[in-house]
């Protein structure tokens, strides 16, 4: 298959696993910490507490899975085995994610962190086998910038369904039950999540098929031990400032996305208008992994990064000067912002596997399936801290469910959603300032690492 482009049929089906794995996790995204606090009833900082314990356990387990799958192999193939195993796994403890037990407070906050911990460490395992079939079927720049672009354009058409059916399901099977809402819409994302990436495993047999002779432990270009796992992280300086710089602009993207549900209820006074704000927001993403590639194709990978970094802060400054209390306002430059963040969302995985080409020629050790699955570390990283930004950011303004809504209430609020994610991208695009590998750089590297291949 090395000689072969990938099909569209192949794009496009792998494509579509990231439209209903993206499905299930805006539910988590968008409304978990809003379950907490509304619906569960934990207060905002033992949800900031719980969230940030249980999304670093899940971090630290993005490098473990990651290491797992660089130097196993199950009967199904190194990578495309993970999508049959572990997406019912995910599917059954993301419903108890969202199961509102009768328990007391310190109990029911253990029980969904833990909860929260094993679902995301198997999301881990299926994630980082879908992202290293990334490698496996494009060998070319070409198609591995086509796939990384597909990969974005159906998470982005997901969040625009997600953003149309997610209420209207949520009143439709709960009433004025939320709780009961969303456990049964997690049921049914969380299942089209298995049949999503089942399908990938499907047709990606000739691809990555299971290899008794492929060697992934001891000597060889493919067998790393781990102090070589670390040496692939932090001996590589472009993996190291990409990543960083992602962390930073996820803390930033989903604190913005998190504080959404309570800036509609309680600064605008109308959580309906929720709904508009997420269909317009995502549409914009969904324009941007669409954009993305024409700009790449343009002015390159690097200066598109940047550019991702720079609209943003222009736009959530202005949040901070015009928005207020006019929503029509907010959503206009949070959509202006949310266009810009998906250039680097879309060209992501192509720059983690540029990174493992530089890492690969530096090291003559082939740890392509590792470097990828470190493209979730700064996904979960920011995660992580964006539920810091909202628990804490939320305690320190005063929140409770019985908030008197004062004009130094929303003033806190709009700070938060402003000041914090403006100067969170105005780092990232200082660490990028220092990235320096570019597209004939790459290419390269890809040559000299082909060859070292042949040779092996």
């Amino acid at each position: 298959m090395d000689d072969k482009k990938v099909p569209n049929k192949i794009i496009n089906i792998y494509g579509f696993a990231d439209f209903t794995f993206n499905m299930m996790m805006m539910i988590a995204i968008s409304y978990y910490a809003y379950f907490l606090t509304d619906i569960a009833m934990i207060s905002a900082a033992t949800m900031g507490t719980i969230l940030l314990i249980a999304r670093i356990g899940d971090a630290v387990s993005v490098p473990i899975t990651g290491g797992i799958l660089q130097k196993t192999q199950l009967k199904w193939g190194q990578f495309r085995s993970w999508l049959l195993v572990t997406p019912p796994i995910t599917c059954l403890f993301f419903i108890l994610m969202f199961t509102n037990v009768s328990m007391t407070g310190t109990a029911k906050a253990v029980f969904l962190g833990t909860c929260y911990v094993i679902a995301h460490v198997c999301v881990n395992f299926t994630f980082n086998g879908h992202i290293g079939l990334l490698g496996i079927l494009g060998k070319t720049a070409e198609d591995r910038i086509k796939l990384s672009a597909k990969k974005s354009q159906f998470q982005t058409a997901a969040n625009i369904v997600f953003s149309l059916a997610f209420m209207p399901l949520v009143v439709f099977f709960g009433g004025t039950d939320q709780g009961k809402g969303f456990l049964y819409a997690m049921i049914i994302f969380a299942i089209l999540q298995v049949l999503g990436y089942w399908n990938v495993f499907r047709v990606t047999k000739e691809y990555n098929p299971y290899d008794p002779n492929k060697k992934l432990s001891g000597a060889g270009s493919m067998g790393l031990t781990v102090g070589e796992m670390v040496q692939q992280i932090f001996g590589n300086s472009q993996l190291l400032l990409i990543m960083l710089a992602d962390c930073i602009k996820n803390a930033a993207m989903f604190a913005v996305l998190g504080m959404a549900t309570y800036y509609f209820k309680y600064a605008i006074g109308n959580l309906a208008l929720i709904t508009v704000y997420m269909l317009v927001t995502n549409s914009a993403t969904f324009l941007g992994s669409l954009a993305a590639p024409i700009v790449v194709g343009k002015i390159g990978k690097k200066p598109t990064y940047l550019l991702s970094c720079i609209i943003p802060i222009v736009a959530f400054v202005l949040v901070r000067v015009l928005a207020g209390t006019n929503p029509f306002i907010y959503m206009a430059l949070v959509s202006i912002s949310s266009f810009a963040l998906t250039f680097g969302m879309a060209i992501g995985p192509a720059m983690y596997l540029d990174s493992a080409e530089y890492g690969h020629y530096k090291t003559g050790k082939d740890g392509s399936g590792f470097i990828m699955s470190m493209f979730a570390m700064p996904i979960k990283i920011g995660v992580a801290l964006s539920s810091v930004i909202i628990g804490f950011g939320l305690s320190s303004i005063g929140y409770s469910t019985t908030v008197e809504v004062t004009p130094n209430f929303v003033s806190g609020l709009m700070k938060i959603l402003s000041i914090i994610p403006a100067g969170c991208c105005a780092l990232a695009l200082v660490l990028m300032l220092f990235y320096r590998l570019n597209d004939a750089k790459v290419q390269e590297y890809m040559e000299a690492n082909a060859k070292r291949k042949a040779t092996v």
